[in-house]
This record gives C-alpha cells, structure tokens and sequence, in this order.
C-alpha cells in the first residue's frame, strides 16, 4: 500500500467530525508520529503522554474548523502539539533536548555482542552532545525529518518555513552535525 497523501489525510478529517472510524484512522496513524515529536522535546514520557492526550483533545474539540485548502492536516495537528507544549510551559520558549532513546532506532539489531554495544552508546552520546550544540530550529527540522519521517513542506508548514529554507536548514544542520562529530572524536 502506498503512503497516504496530503489530501487523503485532509479528507478523512473532514469525515472524522461524524464518523468514528474515520477518527480512529487519525488518530492510529497520527498518534506515534505526535507521541515522538512531543517526547523528543521532553525527557519525559509521561509528561509526553499527557500533551499528547491534550492535543487529540483538542484536535477533536477544533476539527471542525480545520480547513483542507489551507494546509495538510500534519501541520494543523503539529501546530495543535506545539501549541499544546507552549502553553505547558508557560508561553515561554524552552530550550529542549531530545533524549535519547534507542527504542527509535528502528535498523539496531535486536542482539549485539557486549563491544559493539558499548561502541554503539559511545556513537549514540556523542550523537546526543551534537545535537544539542545545534540551534533549536536545526534540532527541530532534524528530528522531524528522521524521526517523523516529514518531507519538508510539511516540516516547513509547521515551522512558517518555506520547503527550500528547510533544506538549506536540513543540510546546514547535517554539515553543522558532521564538523562537531570530527572535532569531537579527532
């Protein structure tokens, strides 16, 4: 099965305002994708729990008023997410760190032998430490890209970028990974 579009994801929004199984396609699809984001700017999974309870709260209190001819149903239910962590924290901008969590990684093989394991969370911190020297904006665009698996219209949507200005981000970002990995380890 080919991956659902934009429209396609629009549509079962407007049907989900009366029709259950419509909502619970969202909701199935989206809940992951929201769940990883929102823990990926906490370090806390029941912190990341309760928002994204807020957001489908409130993705089904407003579903009514999304629009599909102004913009993919992502970004609508992204920005409810941003918006629900922005009031969590008192509308002040945060600086967040992902945790980093190997669950994500879904190609680590199930068994490794003690070395590589040991090899593995040596690459994984000093991983975490780049990321974290990035600007906030690089870290985002980062993490929806490879753990959201978003194109970057829809990552540009959700952050009031153009897609071309989200790849620049995108490559800036992976060089900007790349240079403080090779100083880190040489």
């Amino acid at each position: 099965m080919e991956k659902p579009t934009t429209a396609y994801w629009g549509a079962i929004a407007r049907q989900a305002i009366t029709d259950e199984q419509a909502f619970s396609q969202l909701y199935d699809y989206f809940f992951p994708r929201v769940y990883q984001y929102l823990l990926g700017r906490t370090k806390d999974s029941s912190l990341a729990d309760e928002l994204v309870s807020d957001t489908f709260i409130r993705m089904f209190k407003y579903l009514k008023e999304f629009d599909p001819a102004k913009g993919a149903f992502s970004t609508w239910l992204f920005r409810i997410a941003q918006n629900v962590l922005y009031k969590h924290y008192g509308g002040k901008e945060q600086q967040f760190n992902a945790p980093w969590n190997e669950e994500f990684n879904p190609a680590a093989p199930a068994h490794e032998n003690p070395d590589n394991i040991v090899l593995s969370q040596e690459r994984n911190q000093e991983l975490k430490w780049a990321m974290e020297q990035l600007p906030e904006r690089q870290q985002k665009i980062l993490e929806m890209t490879y753990w959201l698996d978003m194109k970057s219209n829809e990552i540009g949507e959700v952050l009031g970028m153009a897609p071309s200005s989200v790849r620049v981000a995108l490559k800036q970002a992976r060089d900007s990974l790349k240079r403080l990995l090779a100083k880190k380890s040489g």
